[in-house]
């Protein structure tokens, strides 16, 4: 056989884990598989391998392959749940873009316009995952300025049913941003 044997699995592991570049091409090439042939049509598949990639290197250096799977099913189980994960996000952000106002930060200082950014992620999130009559009942008293009494005409109800249900709400809201911030993709980090 003139090519080099195929490399064991504990040897690519630890070839990554030392980041020699025979190893990480190895398993650059199993990302590559999962994005390319999974037919994702990603706007930037190269972005989504990088994000794999420091996905793995994060949990690796970390000790968090444990060796219950081969190493490559592993590389295959992160790649696919990356690819699904970033897959949901590009298709709910046209969703999610048209449903929110867009807004425009004016600060110079750039981590004062990620955490802007950051703030507006997580008022669309919960604007998606809130249910339809609490964005109906926000858009009138918040959008439309409307009082209690006129939104409890609108509902049939007292105001002070209608400040009951804003303030459930808003509880729900609370809620829902939390799960936003202890997000699964925090677990990467």
């Amino acid at each position: 056989m003139a090519g080099k044997a195929h490399s064991s699995d504990a040897e690519i592991l630890a070839g990554f884990q030392a980041e020699r570049e025979e190893s990480v091409h190895h398993v650059q090439g199993w990302i590559d598989g999962i994005i390319h042939l999974g037919r994702w049509n990603f706007h930037d598949p190269e972005g989504v391998a990088q994000e794999v990639m420091i996905k793995l290197l994060t949990i690796v250096r970390r000790d968090g392959y444990k060796g219950q799977s081969s190493f490559k099913t592993f590389v295959f189980s992160v790649a696919k749940f990356t690819c699904v994960d970033i897959y949901r996000r590009e298709r709910q952000r046209p969703v999610v873009e048209q449903a929110a106002p867009h807004v425009v930060s004016t600060s110079d200082d750039p981590e004062a316009a990620l955490e802007h950014q950051r703030r507006l992620e997580m008022v669309r999130y919960i604007t998606q995952k809130l249910p339809a009559e609490c964005r109906k009942l926000w858009s009138w008293v918040y959008d439309e300025e409307r009082t209690a009494v006129e939104v409890g005409r609108l509902m049939g109800l007292s105001a002070g049913n209608v400040r009951v249900r804003v303030h459930r709400c808003l509880k729900k809201a609370r809620v829902i941003g939390q799960g936003f911030i202890d997000s699964p993709q925090q677990l990467w980090d």
